[in-house]
């Protein structure tokens, strides 16, 4: 099929969203329903990425499943009843409160999708090798790999000091203090800050080279490494780049080493099923400001439901989406784009011209959900929640732009290597970026400023790195 006949697909599907939208009643059943849609979808979408890329574990796949456990995360569990008390919407929200969310969260993700679609054309069946190259490609890619790898050993040595520092620092907290130590440090700003914006390079130096070495030890090295930090983040609480850690890991090998057959697909489902179940234990044991490290695994044996515990409490995240709709536009206006063009400007440094950064004061959703809800916490944000409050329902036009721009980034085509700057790119923004599922445009434009373009304008105007013509 070709990639026309799968946008006609989700097209479908969200005719099918509308109509149904029209006629349930907002109730129990009427929420089950639009469960079991953002289930088909969710299928549907892994299903056609797959058809038409030739690969379903991608970077894109991966953001796709964050997109959907923590924007519709507990919508997916109501099918089956298995919502965690603790965590249920449902003890907060009426279904008139939830519906809406969950119509507008389902159709953003779609066009989302659409978006992704447009971004890519179908996949060849054809492999190519590095014999069917031309001289001037295997330079270009050879520039490429030689940049790579000058960009990652200077994220390191700029970052590893820093990121030992921030790494012990962080261990002693949680052993004297358990896990509520982390949320009681002092917030350190500009100056004081500066450890912790150095060590956040370590992880992407170390995507860098990795995905260009070929020396076996120095790869089984630098996958160590990754082992050691998602380790770490699940040993001191930080569950999020634990997962996000893992997800890379499980993609490197499955792009860069050896495809992942379907027996080993069924061995790695298993063990996700546990370690998601971990994330849940971690995510109680983290709500007790008394908790210690020791506790996390005499509760892993004794929580059954800890996988619905887990996936309920990312689901969660739909909070922003309903909370948001209840206040804009009844309360106050849409921002008509204005949080994007704010959060563009975090690249300027505050240097005295302001108090408070601009995007900081209007950029920063988590804040101001904080403050409009009047909440003592953080509740987070989310990619749909943004598109709404600055469009409204149109806000599925953004989706779909934002899907089309990830989908170019992130479409890696597995049996075409002659480009290791796409996919270290790829790898690079996967790292950074899943985690703004549940976040505002803020994080994303640090990221790719501060990331993506240095790593891009280095290889390839510093060491000649061009783009060869991609493959389809």
């Amino acid at each position: 099929m070709r990639t026309s006949s799968y946008i006609f697909g989700s097209l479908m599907l969200a005719a099918c969203i509308v109509a149904f939208n029209s006629y349930l009643p907002f109730s129990d059943y009427g929420m089950k329903v639009f469960g079991v849609l953002g289930l088909i979808q969710l299928a549907y979408s892994i299903y056609s990425w797959k058809q038409i890329t030739g690969s379903a574990i991608t970077p894109y796949v991966i953001f796709l499943i964050s997109a959907y456990t923590f924007t519709f995360g507990q919508s997916l569990l109501f099918v089956f009843g298995k919502v965690s008390p603790e965590r249920d919407l449902t003890d907060m929200f009426s279904p008139a409160s939830i519906m809406p969310a969950q119509y507008l969260t389902l159709l953003f993700l779609n066009f989302f999708h659409i978006g992704g679609m447009f971004s890519c054309k179908n996949s060849s069946s054809d492999s190519y090798t590095y014999e069917m190259m031309s001289p001037y490609e295997e330079q270009n890619m050879e520039n490429q790999i030689f940049g790579i790898k000058k960009i990652g050993t200077i994220f390191l040595v700029i970052s590893i000091i820093p990121y030992i520092i921030e790494r012990f620092t962080l261990f002693y907290v949680v052993l004297s203090t358990g896990y509520s130590g982390i949320y009681l440090q002092e917030v350190k700003v500009g100056i004081a800050n500066i450890l912790s914006i150095l060590s956040q390079y370590f992880v992407p130096g170390i995507l860098c080279l990795l995905l260009v070495e070929e020396v076996k030890s120095k790869q089984r090295l630098f996958i160590s490494l990754l082992v050691f930090e998602a380790c770490f983040w699940l040993f001191t609480g930080g569950r999020s780049n634990g997962v996000i850690i893992a997800s890379i890991l499980l993609m490197y090998f499955h792009i860069c080493v050896k495809p992942i057959k379907l027996k080993q697909a069924l061995v790695i489902g298993i063990a996700g099923f546990f370690f998601i179940s971990l994330l849940g234990v971690i995510a109680d044991t983290r709500a007790d400001s008394n908790a210690n490290i020791s506790e996390t695994f005499s509760k892993s044996m004794s929580n059954s439901n800890a996988f619905y515990s887990a996936i309920s409490e990312m689901g969660g995240s739909m909070y922003p989406m309903i909370t948001t709709m209840e206040i804009v536009p009844e309360r106050e206006e849409f921002r008509y784009g204005s949080s994007y063009l704010y959060s563009a400007t975090s690249i300027i440094p505050n240097l005295g011209f302001w108090d408070l950064h601009p995007a900081m004061k209007y950029g920063n959703l988590n804040d101001w959900l904080q403050n409009a809800m009047s909440l003592n916490y953080g509740p987070g944000y989310s990619i749909v929640a943004e598109a709404y409050i600055n469009f409204g329902n149109l806000g599925f036009l953004m989706m779909m732009f934002l899907g089309y721009v990830f989908g170019l980034v992130f479409n890696i085509n597995i049996r075409d290597k002659r480009n290791p700057l796409l996919i270290v790119l790829a790898f690079v923004f996967c790292f950074l970026i899943i985690k703004t599922v549940r976040n505002s445009f803020l994080a994303t434009v640090r990221s790719i400023f501060y990331y993506i373009i240095p790593i891009y304008l280095i290889v390839v105007h510093m060491y000649n790195g061009r783009i060869n013509k991609r493959i389809e």
